[in-house]
């Protein structure tokens, strides 16, 4: 399902758009996307994929779903298999300190790192313009991936809907 919902999105961004939209129309950067959990219960997150053109080739996914706690967000930091496990990756809005996070698991989709977000730090990705993701692809190399904030504050307050 989550590859399904990958390619979607990926066609999203790579497809362009028709002739008959209006000039001004954007494609949203974040989507919210809705599944069921093992337990049957509904549960919603807004993500954003990062793609390297022309290569089509997913560089990152992050979602952020509400956690049971009462202002408090999860963030699931998704890179492709392969990466350097043991130095993690690390996140720094508008070129602030960098946050390492270690990565948790690798599954068929990537390799996980997650963080549960409170308010004050929510409030940081609200504010942010662009957020770098870096991550180890070899011992000499590391990807810095970008991912742009913009209407992040309204995704958010979408999965309270």
């Amino acid at each position: 399902m989550r590859l399904l919902r990958a390619a979607v999105i990926i066609a999203a961004l790579i497809v362009p758009p028709h002739s008959g939209q209006a000039a001004d129309a954007v494609e949203p950067l974040w989507h919210k996307s809705c599944g069921q959990d093992a337990d049957g219960r509904l549960f919603c997150a807004v993500e954003q994929f990062a793609v390297a053109m022309p290569q089509k080739t997913v560089l990152l996914h992050i979602s952020f779903s509400m956690a049971a706690a009462p202002n408090e967000a999860r963030m699931i930091v998704t890179a492709p298999l392969g990466v350097l496990l043991a130095s993690g990756l690390t996140l720094s809005i508008d070129g602030a300190k960098p946050i390492a996070l270690p990565f948790e698991r690798c599954t068929e989709q990537g390799c996980e790192a997650a963080a549960a977000l409170d308010q004050s730090a929510l409030a940081q990705f609200s504010r942010g313009k662009t957020l770098t993701v870096r991550y180890a692809v070899s011992d000499a190399k590391a990807a810095d991936v970008p991912i742009r904030l913009q209407g992040f504050t309204d995704a958010l307050k979408s999965l309270a809907k």
